[in-house]
């Protein structure tokens, strides 16, 4: 009878975690084709899903997660670009993140303590919302359960002796993976490796096993294929860089005739880049010119002076490297000119320029030092890559042989470690380069560890549900008391030799210790901001597996076990089960809230266009900066109206602003509360 209800119960669970897959999978694919896209989605869209393929490896802004972006990529090219196709990557990583979820509860002994863990990883809709947009943290965290479903797998087979290269190399390919879905995976990606190399050395302490010799090991020769990777990875990386060298560009020097000293302190010399962002360039007063120093790259020459002051003018003079453009009252080519109230702005055409390079990244240059120079920089700063990416590797090898003679693992046993090493390297090095010289690596808290990151998670899993004035701090207690519960039942299982059922929860703790120092230690030698928010979402599936895999520890210990581990997965999963049903929802991403009604003001701006001007009409609409991507999204998606869409306050003939009761009543078309946005005539 016991069997057989046993079964009966097998049969419940099993039933019940088929329906569960089945409806959210059935959410998430609802969410990914009705929520509009967000802020981020449309900037990645506009700057590299619809831009040139090379585009994909452009590493100036940190918005590239460069998995996902080129698979959504290709996505794009296979099937458009609706919100679902976009957001077709993040929809695979939930279905690796529901698959392997199973494969590693199957290790929870408890069935029911199993079952608990599947839906606790599925009821957080802060987790929920990455799987259903088109960034990389979502696919990140679909790979990092393959690593650590590896990895817990690869522990089993140490421990009981069997051979276990081969699962660790998998978990390294995954947890890679991971990383170049979003760069933040790689403190993870350090506890995955630290905990493989710790049981590697426990085990081979225990067994005393002697290692194999090199001689009577033969291998056969493979092709060298991360060399390779390397190589074209960094060539097409660095061939997007506009920032590889200032030797690249020639210097530019502007000169205004004409003008006495209060009219040159008056006028506004800029340099536009690549993004369209005017930079004032500085003034030499001793040789009364605007010059860029140092050498930078310039897309375009913007004057802004009194109208006044632009009469008087008598030529302008751009130096390029060393050709002089002058711009006078008999050749005034080079420049066009447009009055923005009492001042008039000049900027340079596309004439006013040295020869163009051939290549389209850098075609828009005016300044552009030449194919053959750059071509000589590029070839160089590949070899450096490689040349360190080998001292890597060789360091690597030392280390490996020296564990090795002084007993602590075989060289075999090193070679995926060091593999997986450098294969990171070669993958993260050049982007997390030039982000960093880019400074794009800003996103992030800097009040601490527990304030920036485990905080901003807890407020995020709220959903910006308010259920008690202290919620956060009491809950963050809750996570503090589980961990010291697991340090308890780890002990007592020390005492009881039965250090083994322990080691799943241990692992992953090992793992989120490990992850928190490497913020740590990051902050202090580089000055990184803490991971905030969607940057530590990471935590938020490891936590739950490590307390699954804690309840199934104290469980063991007896009656007094079981119920503590049933009281805590019941009240766990009735507050996330009621917190999920209020808070889950088919229309916006907490994080980018204020995006969720900017698809449907484009298609009330698109009616009102059709009622009020004439088919074909072209029309400006100005929003502010943070709704410029998605607007820019949508209105290249509405054929049927020429909207422009610019940043106010730019002269526009609608607006889309935040609401702040700044425009009168009688100017507003639509407000969209959820949002904060309104619509009007300025």
């Amino acid at each position: 009878m016991r069997i057989s209800g046993r079964t009966v119960d097998l049969s419940v669970l099993k039933v019940l975690t088929a329906g569960a897959v089945l409806f959210f999978i059935a959410f998430e694919v609802a969410r990914a084709a009705r929520v509009p896209l967000t802020y981020d989605e449309a900037a990645t869209y506009l700057r590299y899903i619809s831009a040139g393929f090379l585009s994909v490896f452009k590493f100036d802004v940190a918005t590239n997660h460069f998995l996902n972006t080129l698979l959504t990529k290709l996505f794009y090219v296979a099937g458009g670009d609706s919100e679902l196709v976009l957001r077709m990557p993040n929809l695979i990583g939930y279905g690796m993140y529901l698959a392997f979820s199973l494969l590693i509860l199957r290790a929870v002994g408890h069935r029911t303590i199993a079952f608990a863990g599947f839906m606790l990883l599925n009821l957080n809709p802060y987790v929920l919302d990455y799987f259903s947009l088109s960034r990389g943290y979502g696919l990140s965290l679909g790979f990092l359960m393959g690593a650590i479903f590896f990895l817990l797998k690869f522990l089993t087979r140490l421990r009981t002796g069997t051979a276990g290269n081969r699962e660790l190399s998998m978990a390294l390919v995954f947890g890679c993976a991971a990383v170049i879905s979003n760069f933040s995976l790689l403190n993870v990606y350090m506890g995955l490796f630290a905990v493989a190399l710790i049981a590697l050395v426990v085990v081979k302490s225990r067994t005393r096993a002697q290692p194999v010799p090199n001689a009577a090991v033969r291998r056969r020769l493979a092709f060298p294929w991360l060399p390779v990777a390397a190589t074209l990875f960094s060539l097409l990386v660095l061939s997007q860089d506009i920032g590889l060298s200032e030797a690249i560009y020639e210097p530019v020097e502007v000169r205004l005739a004409g003008l006495n000293e209060a009219e040159l302190d008056a006028a506004v010399v800029s340099r536009v880049d690549v993004r369209g962002r005017a930079t004032g360039l500085p003034f030499d007063s001793a040789a009364m010119v605007w010059r860029t120093d140092p050498r930078v790259h310039v897309a375009g020459l913007r004057i802004e002076l009194p109208a006044a002051a632009a009469s008087k003018v008598t030529f302008i003079d751009v130096t390029v490297g060393s050709r002089r453009f002058r711009r006078d009252s008999d050749h005034a080519e080079g420049w066009t000119s447009t009055e923005a109230g009492s001042t008039r702005v000049l900027e340079s055409s596309p004439s006013l320029s040295l020869p163009r390079s051939r290549l389209p990244a850098y075609r828009s240059m005016l300044n552009w030092g030449g194919d053959g120079r750059y071509a000589a920089y590029l070839a160089g700063y590949t070899a450096l890559g490689l040349f360190i990416l080998g001292a890597l590797a060789l360091l690597l090898n030392a280390v490996g042989r020296l564990a090795a003679r002084a007993g602590l693992l075989d060289v075999d046993q090193w070679r995926p470690l060091a593999s997986g090493a450098l294969w990171v390297a070669a993958l993260v090095g050049w982007p997390l380069y030039i982000l960093r010289r880019e400074s794009e690596l800003y996103f992030g808290g800097n009040q601490g560890l527990v304030e920036d990151t485990f905080y901003s998670l807890v407020g995020g899993s709220f959903y910006d549900r308010a259920y008690h004035p202290a919620q956060n701090q009491i809950l963050f207690v809750s996570i503090v008391v589980t961990v010291v519960a697991f340090l308890v039942a780890l002990y007592q299982g020390y005492r009881r030799r039965k250090l083994a059922s322990v080691l799943p929860a241990a692992s992953l703790l090992t793992i989120l210790v490990i992850a928190s120092a490497a913020s740590l230690v990051e902050r202090w030698l580089f000055q990184t901001p803490y991971p905030l928010g969607r940057t530590a979402l990471f935590y938020i599936p490891l936590y739950v597996l490590f307390v699954t895999f804690s309840c199934e520890t104290i469980a063991d210990l007896g009656r007094t076990g079981r119920i503590a581990a049933a009281t805590t997965l019941a009240v766990m999963l009735s507050c996330s089960s009621y917190h999920f049903a209020t808070s889950a929802n088919l229309t916006f991403a907490l994080d980018w809230w204020r995006d969720s009604r900017t698809k449907a003001m484009m298609e009330d701006l698109e009616q009102v266009v059709a009622a009020e001007r004439p088919p074909g009409s072209r029309v400006v609409l100005g929003v502010d900066r943070g709704y410029s991507a998605v607007a820019a999204f949508y209105a290249g998606k509405h054929k049927a109206a020429n909207i422009n869409i610019v940043v106010v306050p730019t002269p526009s003939d609608y607006v889309y602003v935040e609401d702040r009761n700044q425009i009168r009543a009688g100017n507003v078309i639509r407000r969209y509360p959820v949002a904060g946005g309104v619509l009007a005539r300025p």
